[in-house]
């Protein structure tokens, strides 16, 4: 339910399109921070804008699996 999980999910999956190999886990930080800083608005948007499905379908799901 946590949309900053799927925000790190985004994070991660881009970082993981860049083939350039990591000099320092300070070169790492720069990439993450430069990810992150540069996510559009309009994910995170859509994001927050589908917490009402998301708690519909853990409530029907009474607090287990769902697919959102």
């Amino acid at each position: 339910m946590s949309l900053i999980e799927h925000e790190w999910d985004i994070v991660g999956r881009r970082l993981a399109r860049d083939l350039r190999p990591v000099a320092s886990t300070d070169e790492l930080w720069l990439r993450i921070q430069t990810i992150w800083n540069n996510l559009p608005q309009t994910d995170i948007k859509n994001l927050f804008n589908s917490m009402p499905r998301r708690v519909a379908a853990l409530i029907a799901a009474r607090g287990g699996y769902t697919k959102c």
